[in-house]
């Protein structure tokens, strides 16, 4: 991670989901602790064998044509800053085909076959046994998810849809209130050329790290892709300017100054966001 100068922005927080690590692992059939290979640092990742005080939940996000499907791939958790909401992000294979029809071909699913966000309580007793209240389809997603300051509004990138998805609560949901295009595709992920807009033969753009300052006025959208950073006005849900992060780019940051390609992460803290590959000064509004 490299830091990114950012005139205007205030405090924001990075949070990432992990797995459950102890230093000796659970025999799930005996429930006794039993030794074994350890990793590098001499622990052991135990994603199937919850210890004390520990839960495990699988990812059903109770499709009515498929009531057993898990869904695979979570790759972002977040708590609302209230502290009552869980949101998990999947981002990856989702595909689910329709019952087989002798003579027929197989066909996929398009309505089921989504990205989902879930959303649990958390809350007071929760707290220890989260209760899925929601589940939110989105046709594609990557590693961006925040919350708004106030808890009311959550934020997801859409991947190659080269959009960020917000999500506004109506006291008992939360439903879409915004989908902000970033420019490269409006089209986003259909399959025809006008949509390989990203840096390269045949690339789509690719709308990865997501993060919001702590007035919440203001989104920095890492665009996987396009090697850059799209700014993003959340009052008005359009983006304010995209910086190019390529240093050597007449469009970007100064010849000879820090910068980088494929940036997949952002984070902000003070009036500086903090990026992987890429260093950058920016502008505020």
């Amino acid at each position: 991670m490299k830091p990114v100068k950012y005139n205007g922005l205030l405090k924001a927080s990075l949070l990432a989901s992990a797995f459950l690590i102890a230093p000796r692992i659970m025999d799930g059939q005996r429930n006794t602790l039993v030794d074994g290979s350890p990793t590098p640092p001499g622990l052991y990742v135990t994603p199937t064998a919850p210890l004390t005080n520990a839960i495990q939940q699988q990812l059903n996000p109770g499709l009515t044509n498929y009531p057993d499907y898990v869904a695979g791939e979570a790759v972002k958790a977040v708590v609302s800053p209230d502290g009552k909401i869980l949101a998990i992000l999947t981002a990856g294979f989702n595909s689910l085909f329709k019952p087989y029809v002798v003579g027929s071909p197989a066909t996929v699913d398009r309505a089921a076959s989504t990205q989902f966000i879930f959303l649990y309580d958390v809350s007071g007793p929760n707290k220890s046994k989260p209760v899925l209240n929601q589940v939110i389809q989105q046709l594609n997603s990557h590693v961006g998810l925040v919350w708004a300051p106030n808890s009311k509004t959550l934020y997801a990138t859409g991947g190659c849809d080269d959009a960020v998805y917000a999500y506004s609560s109506t006291g008992a949901s939360f439903v879409q209130s915004a989908r902000i295009s970033l420019g490269h595709a409006p089209d986003g992920c259909l399959a025809n050329s006008a949509n390989r807009t990203g840096l390269g033969r045949g690339v789509e753009p690719n709308a990865a790290g997501l993060a919001i300052s702590a007035n919440g006025k203001t989104l920095v959208v890492a665009n996987n892709y396009n090697d850059s950073i799209s700014v993003i006005d959340t009052a008005s849900a359009t983006v304010r300017y995209e910086y190019n992060l390529r240093p050597y780019s007449t469009l970007g940051a100064p010849a000879g100054t820090k910068g980088g390609t494929f940036p997949y992460s952002v984070a902000l803290k003070g009036t500086t966001a903090y990026m992987w590959v890429a260093t950058v000064t920016v502008r505020s509004s």
